[in-house]
């Protein structure tokens, strides 16, 4: 069995992570690819241990997730980061959970390429790089930190995310909280 790893913020997950996982599946072989939304971006905690970045409710972003997993057979949502204690969501825990859900399975994590040079810094990257094949894939046009601005200023999300995830942050008026800077 071949399995994708996709960890993220996903604050929101847009078309460009749609394309992405799409494009996995089919040059991968994949027999199934989960979406990880991450609890904390250890590389974006601030002082105060908490996410800098802003952006939306862990609750709203797994709802997403789910929505858009729900659009291919072979994507799951998994909410394994989000139910982890506080602080940074890494890895190396998240594939080791994977090999024991997965045992004899090949992993996949799927990066962005500009993450690429960051992963020796990755923790316990001697151990990850032996559970999981990085596969990374170039950076798309749709930005997250886009949408949330977007949504901010109340103008149109529908050229960078999918339909459902659209509706959901429209016409829902989800609260999008302010980047921290």
């Amino acid at each position: 069995m071949r399995i994708g790893l996709f960890g993220g913020s996903f604050n929101p997950i847009h078309s460009g992570h749609l394309g992405i996982a799409e494009r996995a599946v089919r040059d991968r072989c994949l027999d199934l690819l989960y979406f990880i939304p991450a609890k904390v971006n250890p590389f974006k905690v601030g002082a105060s241990g908490t996410d800098v970045a802003g952006g939306l409710p862990d609750d709203v972003r797994w709802d997403l997730v789910t929505r858009v997993c729900a659009l291919n057979p072979k994507f799951r949502p998994w909410d394994i980061d989000l139910k982890r204690a506080d602080g940074p969501s890494y890895a190396i825990d998240t594939v080791r959970a994977a090999r024991i859900l997965h045992p004899g399975a090949e992993l996949f994590w799927l990066i962005g390429e500009d993450n690429v040079a960051d992963l020796p810094r990755w923790k316990d990257w001697d151990t990850l790089q032996t559970l999981v094949q990085f596969v990374a894939f170039p950076r798309t046009p749709e930005s997250s930190t886009e949408i949330r601005r977007r949504l901010v200023a109340g103008e149109s999300i529908a050229d960078l995310v999918p339909p459902c995830v659209a509706a959901r942050l429209t016409k829902e008026n989800v609260h999008v909280s302010p980047i921290h800077r």
